[in-house]
Protein backbone atom coordinates (compact mmCIF):
# COMPACT_ATOMS: atom_id res chain seq x y z
CA UNK A 1 0.00 0.00 0.00
CA UNK A 2 1.30 3.32 -1.30
CA UNK A 3 2.21 5.85 2.31
CA UNK A 4 2.04 9.59 2.11
CA UNK A 5 3.62 11.64 4.18
CA UNK A 6 3.31 15.44 2.12
CA UNK A 7 1.29 17.12 0.63
CA UNK A 8 1.94 16.28 -2.97
CA UNK A 9 -0.66 13.94 -4.15
CA UNK A 10 0.68 10.18 -5.00
CA UNK A 11 -0.01 7.23 -5.91
CA UNK A 12 1.79 4.02 -7.47
CA UNK A 13 0.79 4.11 -10.62
CA UNK A 14 1.70 8.40 -11.43
CA UNK A 15 4.65 7.28 -9.52
CA UNK A 16 5.75 4.77 -11.66
CA UNK A 17 3.85 6.57 -14.73
CA UNK A 18 6.52 9.58 -14.18
CA UNK A 19 9.64 7.79 -14.33
CA UNK A 20 8.45 6.40 -17.42
CA UNK A 21 8.71 2.36 -15.48
CA UNK A 22 11.52 3.37 -13.99
CA UNK A 23 13.58 3.91 -17.56
CA UNK A 24 17.23 4.21 -17.72
CA UNK A 25 16.96 7.93 -19.38
CA UNK A 26 15.58 8.87 -16.05
CA UNK A 27 17.85 7.35 -13.75
CA UNK A 28 19.86 10.25 -12.01
CA UNK A 29 21.76 8.27 -9.86
CA UNK A 30 22.62 4.28 -8.56
CA UNK A 31 24.10 3.17 -5.29
CA UNK A 32 24.52 0.07 -3.45
CA UNK A 33 20.78 -0.98 -2.96
CA UNK A 34 18.80 0.65 -6.06
CA UNK A 35 18.56 3.63 -8.23
CA UNK A 36 17.36 7.13 -7.74
CA UNK A 37 14.58 8.33 -10.96
CA UNK A 38 13.79 11.97 -11.37
CA UNK A 39 10.24 11.91 -11.84
CA UNK A 40 8.13 14.97 -12.95
CA UNK A 41 5.01 14.21 -11.46
CA UNK A 42 2.49 17.00 -12.91
CA UNK A 43 3.55 20.10 -14.61
CA UNK A 44 5.89 21.86 -12.10
CA UNK A 45 6.14 19.50 -9.33
CA UNK A 46 9.72 17.23 -9.87
CA UNK A 47 10.38 14.47 -7.23
CA UNK A 48 13.13 11.94 -6.74
CA UNK A 49 12.33 8.45 -6.48
CA UNK A 50 14.59 5.96 -4.97
CA UNK A 51 13.82 2.41 -5.89
CA UNK A 52 14.93 -0.22 -4.06
CA UNK A 53 16.63 -3.88 -5.67
CA UNK A 54 13.89 -5.97 -4.32
CA UNK A 55 16.35 -8.94 -4.97
CA UNK A 56 19.04 -7.30 -3.01
CA UNK A 57 16.94 -8.50 0.48
CA UNK A 58 19.88 -6.77 2.30
CA UNK A 59 18.44 -3.23 1.45
CA UNK A 60 15.28 -3.50 3.61
CA UNK A 61 16.82 -2.68 6.43
CA UNK A 62 18.22 0.17 5.33
CA UNK A 63 14.89 1.23 3.51
CA UNK A 64 13.31 0.59 7.02
CA UNK A 65 15.48 3.25 8.16
CA UNK A 66 15.08 6.24 6.10
CA UNK A 67 11.53 5.98 6.56
CA UNK A 68 11.93 5.71 10.21
CA UNK A 69 14.05 8.33 10.56
CA UNK A 70 13.00 11.00 7.67
CA UNK A 71 9.26 10.57 8.48
CA UNK A 72 10.00 12.16 11.73
CA UNK A 73 12.04 14.97 11.63
CA UNK A 74 12.58 18.22 9.61
CA UNK A 75 15.49 20.64 9.01
CA UNK A 76 16.31 23.31 5.94
CA UNK A 77 19.18 21.16 5.25
CA UNK A 78 17.66 17.87 5.08
CA UNK A 79 16.23 16.11 1.81
CA UNK A 80 12.60 15.60 2.98
CA UNK A 81 10.46 12.41 2.88
CA UNK A 82 7.29 12.91 0.70
CA UNK A 83 5.98 8.98 0.72
CA UNK A 84 6.89 5.97 0.19
CA UNK A 85 5.86 2.44 -1.02
CA UNK A 86 6.49 -1.26 -0.17
CA UNK A 87 5.29 -4.64 -1.52
CA UNK A 88 6.71 -8.13 -2.22
CA UNK A 89 7.42 -7.08 -5.03
CA UNK A 90 8.53 -3.32 -5.27
CA UNK A 91 10.21 -0.73 -3.34
CA UNK A 92 10.55 2.68 -3.72
CA UNK A 93 10.94 6.10 -1.42
CA UNK A 94 9.76 9.51 -2.84
CA UNK A 95 11.38 12.71 -1.85
CA UNK A 96 11.78 16.69 -3.02
CA UNK A 97 14.16 16.82 -6.07
CA UNK A 98 17.09 18.97 -6.35
CA UNK A 99 18.20 19.42 -9.60
CA UNK A 100 21.87 20.56 -8.46
CA UNK A 101 22.59 16.79 -8.10
CA UNK A 102 25.10 15.49 -5.45
CA UNK A 103 28.23 16.91 -4.08
CA UNK A 104 30.46 13.71 -5.42
CA UNK A 105 29.40 15.74 -9.44
CA UNK A 106 29.87 19.09 -7.95
CA UNK A 107 33.56 18.22 -6.82
CA UNK A 108 34.31 16.82 -9.94
CA UNK A 109 32.77 19.71 -12.33
CA UNK A 110 34.36 22.17 -9.85
CA UNK A 111 37.60 21.05 -11.35
CA UNK A 112 37.01 22.45 -14.71
CA UNK A 113 35.57 26.01 -13.56
CA UNK A 114 36.17 28.48 -11.35
CA UNK A 115 34.47 28.30 -7.36
CA UNK A 116 34.50 30.66 -5.14
CA UNK A 117 35.81 29.87 -1.48
CA UNK A 118 32.27 31.64 -0.62
CA UNK A 119 30.75 28.58 -2.03
CA UNK A 120 32.73 26.33 -0.87
CA UNK A 121 32.54 27.82 2.88
CA UNK A 122 28.49 28.00 2.66
CA UNK A 123 28.01 24.08 1.33
CA UNK A 124 30.20 23.25 3.98
CA UNK A 125 28.14 25.16 6.59
CA UNK A 126 24.77 23.54 5.31
CA UNK A 127 26.34 20.35 5.73
CA UNK A 128 27.59 21.33 9.24
CA UNK A 129 24.45 22.86 10.39
CA UNK A 130 22.42 19.60 9.10
CA UNK A 131 24.65 17.48 11.09
CA UNK A 132 24.43 19.59 14.29
CA UNK A 133 21.31 19.73 13.81
CA UNK A 134 20.85 15.57 14.20
CA UNK A 135 23.63 15.35 16.99
CA UNK A 136 22.56 18.11 19.13
CA UNK A 137 18.63 18.83 18.52
CA UNK A 138 16.95 15.17 17.96
CA UNK A 139 15.87 13.42 20.61
CA UNK A 140 17.22 10.64 20.25
CA UNK A 141 20.50 11.55 18.98
CA UNK A 142 20.64 10.40 15.10
CA UNK A 143 24.05 9.23 13.75
CA UNK A 144 23.98 9.24 9.88
CA UNK A 145 26.98 7.08 9.44
CA UNK A 146 27.53 7.43 5.78
CA UNK A 147 28.51 11.02 5.22
CA UNK A 148 30.01 11.76 2.24
CA UNK A 149 29.99 13.76 -0.98
CA UNK A 150 27.25 11.62 -2.84
CA UNK A 151 24.77 11.71 -0.06
CA UNK A 152 24.89 15.11 -0.01
CA UNK A 153 22.32 17.11 -2.46
CA UNK A 154 22.32 20.62 -4.12
CA UNK A 155 19.57 22.61 -5.11
CA UNK A 156 19.88 25.31 -8.18
CA UNK A 157 21.49 27.54 -5.52
CA UNK A 158 23.66 25.58 -4.42
CA UNK A 159 22.28 25.49 -1.17
CA UNK A 160 23.12 21.49 0.26
CA UNK A 161 21.40 19.17 1.86
CA UNK A 162 22.33 15.79 3.90
CA UNK A 163 20.70 12.81 2.48
CA UNK A 164 20.49 9.05 2.38
CA UNK A 165 19.54 7.87 5.98
CA UNK A 166 20.08 3.81 5.04
CA UNK A 167 22.98 3.73 7.38
CA UNK A 168 21.56 5.87 10.61
CA UNK A 169 20.80 4.65 13.73
CA UNK A 170 19.74 6.11 16.89
CA UNK A 171 21.20 7.38 20.37
CA UNK A 172 18.88 7.11 23.44
CA UNK A 173 19.77 9.87 26.16
CA UNK A 174 22.25 7.60 28.24
CA UNK A 175 24.34 6.16 25.12
CA UNK A 176 27.29 7.64 24.05
CA UNK A 177 28.22 5.38 21.63
CA UNK A 178 26.84 2.29 19.66
CA UNK A 179 28.63 -0.79 19.20
CA UNK A 180 27.87 -2.31 15.70
CA UNK A 181 29.60 -3.74 12.48
CA UNK A 182 31.27 -1.24 10.23
CA UNK A 183 28.75 0.08 8.04
CA UNK A 184 29.81 3.31 5.90
CA UNK A 185 32.51 3.77 2.99
CA UNK A 186 35.93 2.94 3.31
CA UNK A 187 37.77 6.36 3.48
CA UNK A 188 35.10 8.11 4.93
CA UNK A 189 35.16 5.58 8.02
CA UNK A 190 36.48 6.88 11.31
CA UNK A 191 39.50 4.99 12.49
CA UNK A 192 37.66 3.79 16.24
CA UNK A 193 34.78 2.92 13.67
CA UNK A 194 36.88 0.83 11.88
CA UNK A 195 38.84 -1.22 14.25
CA UNK A 196 36.70 -1.17 17.09
CA UNK A 197 33.14 -0.79 15.75
CA UNK A 198 32.08 1.67 18.06
CA UNK A 199 30.65 4.37 16.19
CA UNK A 200 29.46 7.91 17.89
CA UNK A 201 28.83 11.34 16.68
CA UNK A 202 32.46 12.02 16.27
CA UNK A 203 32.89 9.16 13.67
CA UNK A 204 30.62 11.80 11.99
CA UNK A 205 32.70 14.46 12.63
CA UNK A 206 35.53 12.33 11.25
CA UNK A 207 33.68 11.34 7.84
CA UNK A 208 32.37 15.39 7.49
CA UNK A 209 36.50 16.27 8.24
CA UNK A 210 37.01 14.19 5.10
CA UNK A 211 34.18 15.73 3.01
CA UNK A 212 35.78 19.06 3.58
CA UNK A 213 38.77 18.23 2.83
CA UNK A 214 37.29 16.83 -0.47
CA UNK A 215 35.60 19.83 -1.21
CA UNK A 216 38.77 22.26 -0.97
CA UNK A 217 41.08 20.21 -2.76
CA UNK A 218 39.08 18.50 -5.31
CA UNK A 219 40.56 14.75 -4.42
CA UNK A 220 38.45 11.64 -3.56
CA UNK A 221 38.96 10.51 -0.54
CA UNK A 222 41.11 7.85 -1.66
CA UNK A 223 41.85 9.39 -5.34
CA UNK A 224 44.21 7.30 -8.03
CA UNK A 225 46.81 10.25 -7.25
CA UNK A 226 47.77 8.84 -3.56
CA UNK A 227 48.56 5.60 -5.20
CA UNK A 228 51.86 7.01 -6.57
CA UNK A 229 53.12 7.84 -3.05
CA UNK A 230 54.89 6.29 -1.03
CA UNK A 231 52.76 3.58 0.86
CA UNK A 232 49.88 5.14 -0.37
CA UNK A 233 47.50 7.91 1.06
CA UNK A 234 44.29 8.61 2.09
CA UNK A 235 43.29 12.22 2.00
CA UNK A 236 43.70 12.36 5.25
CA UNK A 237 47.22 11.36 5.74
CA UNK A 238 47.67 13.23 2.26
CA UNK A 239 46.90 16.50 3.85
CA UNK A 240 48.53 16.07 6.99
CA UNK A 241 52.08 15.33 5.47
CA UNK A 242 51.71 18.65 3.38
CA UNK A 243 51.02 20.81 6.46
CA UNK A 244 54.15 19.19 7.97
CA UNK A 245 56.45 19.93 5.28
CA UNK A 246 54.90 23.68 4.85
CA UNK A 247 53.45 22.70 1.63
CA UNK A 248 49.54 23.90 2.71
CA UNK A 249 49.21 25.67 -0.82
CA UNK A 250 49.17 21.98 -2.22
CA UNK A 251 46.44 20.83 -0.59
CA UNK A 252 43.85 23.56 -2.88
CA UNK A 253 42.14 22.74 -6.05
CA UNK A 254 44.06 24.50 -8.92
CA UNK A 255 43.49 27.98 -8.35
CA UNK A 256 42.00 28.07 -5.43
CA UNK A 257 44.94 29.16 -2.78
CA UNK A 258 45.29 32.29 -6.29
CA UNK A 259 42.08 33.34 -5.84
CA UNK A 260 42.61 33.52 -1.70
CA UNK A 261 41.60 35.00 1.13
CA UNK A 262 44.54 32.57 2.66
CA UNK A 263 43.84 32.84 6.17
CA UNK A 264 40.52 31.35 5.09
CA UNK A 265 41.77 28.86 3.23
CA UNK A 266 43.91 27.81 5.60
CA UNK A 267 41.33 27.80 8.61
CA UNK A 268 38.94 25.11 6.60
CA UNK A 269 42.26 23.51 5.94
CA UNK A 270 42.82 23.23 9.72
CA UNK A 271 39.06 22.70 10.21
CA UNK A 272 39.16 19.67 8.14
CA UNK A 273 42.33 18.13 9.83
CA UNK A 274 41.32 18.74 13.24
CA UNK A 275 37.91 16.52 12.36
CA UNK A 276 39.89 14.26 11.01
CA UNK A 277 41.84 13.34 14.46
CA UNK A 278 43.04 9.72 14.90
CA UNK A 279 41.31 9.99 18.61
CA UNK A 280 38.07 10.70 18.64
CA UNK A 281 37.82 12.86 21.67
CA UNK A 282 40.90 15.38 19.93
CA UNK A 283 37.64 16.22 17.22
CA UNK A 284 35.06 19.05 18.01
CA UNK A 285 31.47 19.07 17.66
CA UNK A 286 30.05 19.54 14.57
CA UNK A 287 28.37 22.64 16.87
CA UNK A 288 31.84 23.90 17.18
CA UNK A 289 32.00 23.40 13.64
CA UNK A 290 29.33 25.22 12.66
CA UNK A 291 30.91 28.02 15.03
CA UNK A 292 34.16 28.23 13.45
CA UNK A 293 32.31 28.12 9.77
CA UNK A 294 30.40 31.11 11.19
CA UNK A 295 33.20 32.97 12.36
CA UNK A 296 35.24 32.54 9.13
CA UNK A 297 32.72 33.85 7.09
CA UNK A 298 32.26 36.61 9.45
CA UNK A 299 35.68 37.40 9.51
CA UNK A 300 36.17 37.10 5.69
CA UNK A 301 32.86 39.85 5.01
CA UNK A 302 34.64 42.07 7.30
Amino acid sequence: MFKEVGAVPLTFNTVVQATGNFTARNCIGSGGFGSTYRAEISPGTTVAVKRLTVEMCQGVPQFNAEIRILARIKHPNLVTLIGYYASPSEMFLVYNYLAGGSLEGFIQLKRNRDTSIQVVTKIALNVAVALAFLHDECNPQILHRDVKPSNILLDNNLNAYLSDFGLARLLEGFETHVTTGVAGTFGYVAPEYALMCRASDRSDVYSYGVMLLELISDKRALDPSFSSQENGFTIVSWAVMLRREGRMEEVFAPGMWEAGPETMLLDLLQLGLICTAEAAPGRPTMKQVVRKLKQIQYVHDC
